[in-house]
């Protein structure tokens, strides 16, 4: 009879936490929808107190996202150690490039370092609504 491999265990991470993990990484995915169908888009991002901010060219990101719902996720697996991790938040779009509200000025301070070439001179701040996440591991 074979072993069979540990199930893995399921816990919620609070979102202290949550926060925390957004603090120390650079690179998501941030979902809304374009044309009436949901899209997905790999980012660098920054966080300043409470707000993730993205930048951006001219194109989708910023036709679409400003003032609507969007979902932004972060994640990781370690696939030796079988043990992963996601975090989603839920939240408002914001153009916040020139906008003088108290959130754009401090989503503005946000360091964002873009991976992709070209000139991005837009910032997209997202306010967020809820913040989640879950860790998986082997039990045992």
């Amino acid at each position: 009879m074979r072993a069979s491999k540990p199930q893995p265990q399921l816990e919620e991470i609070p979102e202290s936490e949550c926060v925390e993990i957004l603090r120390e990484h650079s690179v998501g995915r941030i979902g809304f929808v374009v044309d009436g169908w949901p899209q997905i888009f790999p980012v660098n991002y920054g966080w300043r107190a409470g707000a993730i901010v993205i930048r951006t060219a001219s194109g989708t990101k910023l036709s679409y996202a400003p003032e609507s719902q969007v979902a932004f996720e972060i994640d990781a697996y370690d696939a030796a150690a079988g043990v992963g991790w996601s975090v989603m938040v839920q939240g408002i779009a914001h153009n916040v490039t020139e906008a003088a509200d108290d959130f754009s000025w401090t989503a503005r301070g946000a360091f964002v370092h873009p991976l992709a070439p070209s000139e991005k001179p837009h910032r997209i701040g997202i306010d967020p609504v809820k913040i989640t996440g879950r860790r998986f591991r082997p039990s045992g």
